[in-house]
C-alpha cells in the first residue's frame, strides 16, 4: 500500500476553532458575488429529487460553457434580484445544506474563508479571510496575541483546503535565504506591545527602507542580519519618538489621505460602505468627465473624523488592531504583496500605513447604532477595510501617488499613521 503524503501545515492558533454561524451572522458572504460550483456537487444538486429544490437550481445553477469549464469551474450559481444567493434562505441560512447536510457545500463555499499559501517550499500556510465577519471575530477579539502553530500531517484527499493547490507566493526553489527572515521581522515588530500601534508601523517600514537599499546594492546576503538587528534596536527603544522628530506639513498631509480617500468614494457597491459614501459625497465636487474631486474639505473631515471617534478606540482595542496586522502581514506574505510585480519594499511600508488610516477613518465614519459594543464596531470596520483592499490594487495605486507626489516613503507612512 502506497504511503499517505504528509505535509508541513503552518496556521494561526484560532484557525481551527472556525465554523460557519449561518444565520447567526449578521452580514454573511451570500451576496454579492457568483459561486463558482465543482462538477461534483453541481452532479449532486441536479440529482435532488425535491420539486422546490429543482426549481432553485433551474433558476440559480448555470452550467459553464464547456470551452471554459473546468471540473473546479463547471457552473455558477447566479443571485436573486436583491443581490443574494439565490439557495439563501429568508433567515440567511444556506437551503442547500439544509436540505443536503454536512458535506453538500461546494468547494468554494465550503473553503471561505479560508485561504492556503506556499512560501516555503514543502510548508502549505492556512488562514482565515478577515472578509468573513465570524473570521475578523475570532482572529482579532481573543484578548490575547496571535501565534502560529506548526503542523505535520497526513493529507486528507476528501478534504477540500487540503486536495486544492496552494496560492504559490514565495520561491518554489527556496531560494533568496533572506524572505523568510525579512518576513518574521516584520511579524516580530508588529508584536513589539511595549509600543503604540503606530510607531510598531512605521518601525516595519524603516526595516524596509534599509532592505530596499540592500537590495539595490546588491547585498541581499546581509538582509537577515540586518532585520535581526533591526528588530533588537527597536525592541529597546532605539526608534522611539520618529513621529515628534517629523516637521509637520499639512499639503503633505493632505495629499497622503488622499488615496484612503479615493478607496471609500471607489467602494459604494458594498453596502457597509454606503453610509460612509453618503458622507462623504457632498463635500465632494465634481470634474468634467462626473468623477469626484477629494478637496480640503473632504480631507480635514475625514482626519477629524478619525481622530476625534476612531482614536480612542484604536487605543483601547490595540491588542485587536495588532491581530489584524499581525493576520495581514502572514495572510498576504507581506511585503512580498507586490514584489513580484517590481514594486519595492519601502512601499510595502506604506501599504500597512494606509489599511492603518482606512481603519481609523472607518471606525469614525461607519454607523455605531446603540447596543453595538466597541469590539464589534472594530470587526465591522475591518470586515469592511478587507473588503476594500482585496478588490483594489492597493500596491500600484500607493506607488503611483508617492512618485506623483514625490514623497519620501516613511514621510507619507507616518502621515497615514497620525
Amino acid at each position: 500500500m502506497a504511503k499517505i503524503k504528509e505535509i508541513d501545515i503552518v496556521q494561526p492558533d484560532f484557525y481551527p476553532a472556525f465554523g460557519c454561524i449561518g444565520p447567526a451572522c449578521t452580514d454573511n458572504c451570500c451576496h454579492s458575488w457568483l459561486v463558482t460550483v465543482d462538477k461534483e456537487h453541481y452532479l449532486q444538486y441536479k440529482a435532488v429529487q425535491d420539486p422546490d429544490f429543482q426549481a432553485l437550481c433551474a433558476r440559480f445553477l448555470a452550467r459553464n460553457k464547456k470551452d471554459a469549464s473546468t471540473p473546479n469551474n463547471y457552473a455558477t450559481m447566479a443571485l436573486g434580484p436583491d443581490g443574494r444567493c439565490g439557495f439563501q434562505d429568508e433567515d440567511g441560512g444556506c437551503h442547500i445544506y439544509r436540505v443536503l447536510g454536512p458535506g453538500s457545500l461546494c468547494n468554494t463555499c465550503a473553503i471561505y474563508p479560508r485561504r492556503k499559501n506556499q512560501f516555503l517550499p514543502g510548508v502549505w500556510e492556512y488562514s482565515l479571510n478577515l472578509s468573513c465577519q465570524e473570521a475578523a471575530r475570532l482572529a482579532c477579539l481573543s484578548g490575547k496575541p496571535v501565534e502560529f502553530q506548526r503542523i505535520r500531517r497526513e493529507i486528507d484527499p476528501n478534504d477540500p483546503q487540503d486536495s486544492r493547490q496552494p496560492i504559490m507566493t514565495g520561491s518554489r526553489s527556496g531560494s533568496d535565504p533572506y524572505r523568510q527572515p525579512l518576513r518574521q521581522a516584520c511579524l516580530d515588530l508588529m508584536q513589539q506591545r511595549q509600543f503604540p500601534v503606530p510607531e510598531r508601523l512605521l518601525n516595519i517600514g524603516l526595516l524596509l527602507r534599509r532592505a530596499d537599499r540592500l537590495h539595490r546594492e546588491k547585498k541581499q546576503n546581509d538582509i537577515t542580519a540586518m532585520a535581526a538587528q533591526l528588530v533588537d534596536q527597536a525592541g529597546q527603544g532605539e526608534f522611539a519618538g520618529l513621529f515628534q522628530r517629523m516637521t509637520y506639513d499639512r499639503a503633505t498631509h493632505l495629499t497622503a489621505l488622499e488615496l484612503p480617500a479615493i478607496h471609500l468614494m471607489t467602494a459604494v457597491r458594498k453596502p457597509v460602505l454606503r453610509q460612509v459614501w453618503g458622507l462623504l459625497r457632498p463635500l465632494c465636487a465634481r470634474d468634467g468627465k462626473g468623477n469626484f474631486e477629494l478637496g480640503e474639505e473632504v480631507m480635514d473631515f475625514l482626519h477629524r473624523q478619525g481622530k476625534e471617534k476612531a482614536g480612542p478606540i484604536l487605543e483601547r482595542q490595540a491588542q485587536a488592531v495588532e491581530n489584524y496586522f499581525v493576520c495581514e502581514i502572514f495572510t498576504s506574505t507581506y511585503p512580498f504583496t507586490y514584489f513580484h510585480r517590481g514594486m519595492n519594499f519601502e512601499y510595502h511600508g506604506i501599504l500597512l500605513a494606509e489599511q492603518y488610516a482606512l481603519l481609523r477613518v472607518l471606525l469614525g465614519l461607519l454607523p455605531f447604532p446603540e447596543g453595538e459594543t466597541e469590539e464589534q464596531h472594530l470587526v465591522k470596520a475591518i470586515v469592511a477595510l478587507t473588503r476594500i483592499t482585496q478588490h483594489s490594487d492597493m500596491g500600484k495605486q500607493v506607488y503611483d501617488i508617492g512618485r506623483a507626489f514625490q514623497m519620501d516613503s516613511l514621510a507619507h507612512a507616518a502621515y497615514l499613521l497620525q
